[in-house]
């Protein structure tokens, strides 16, 4: 099991878990246990390979409903781990689906919150995404993205994405600010986003160069133009 380079093995095993369970081999509390040891196993395997679509196939295991029994019932701190992991894969989802389709993207974030609204599990990653996608509260959200910083940088497996998560993160409040902003101050996207105005203007210059966004900076007035 230790050996969990790919996703089928994955699948094997719950073949596997099935059938034990089916002739009674095992309990079906059984079969969770050995579930919930799988989602911490998968961890070592596929934060690992996170550069290489480990990150996707983690997402993937974490959401099935089985799994997702798994950790709202004997792991909700593994919701941590799916929270980063969907930041950030998110883009790369977007960008290799058909024709930039963002629809699995949404897919991806909406199960997401299904399973940390089924979880009493928070801490400031997870809280971060809850106050944009279910609260709206920006605020409340720069907060915590302050916060992850500190969370990432002592966490074993996200220690060395704090960079990447926090570009991400801030890339996830620009589209959510934007959803409901026409014309965006740079002093107060700054903030949101943990910035100065410098800062920010030179960052969503990149990004909507990067981006291919339909967005202009307007530096006379101090303000991105959507």
């Amino acid at each position: 099991m230790i050996g969990l380079g790919l996703s089928g093995t994955a699948s094997a095993v719950e073949m596997s878990l099935d059938v034990m369970v089916t002739s009674n081999q095992i309990s079906p509390l059984q079969a969770l246990q050995k579930r919930t040891w799988l989602l911490h196993w998968a961890l070592f395997v596929y934060w690992n390979d996170s550069a290489k679509g480990g990150l996707e196939q983690l997402v993937d295991l974490f959401h099935s409903e089985k799994y997702k029994q798994a950790i709202t019932t004997n792991a909700p701190h593994i919701v941590r781990y799916l929270t980063a992991a969907v930041l950030l894969c998110k883009r790369r989802v977007t960008k290799h689906a058909a024709a930039g389709s963002s629809a699995e993207a949404r897919r991806l974030m909406k199960n997401l919150i299904n399973v940390m609204q089924d979880c009493e599990y928070t801490d400031p990653i997870v809280e971060f995404v809850n106050c944009l996608c279910v609260k709206f509260d920006f605020d409340s959200a720069q907060t915590k993205l302050a916060e992850c910083e500190k969370v990432l940088a002592t966490d074993f497996f996200l220690c060395h994405q704090t960079e990447l998560f926090m570009e991400e993160a801030r890339v996830f409040v620009f589209e959510n600010y934007c959803r409901i902003h026409n014309k965006i101050d740079l002093r107060a996207l700054g903030e949101k986003l943990a910035m100065d105005q410098d800062q920010a203007e030179r960052w969503i210059v990149d990004l909507i160069r990067n981006a291919d966004l339909d967005a202009k900076i307007d530096s006379q007035e101090g303000c991105v133009v959507m």
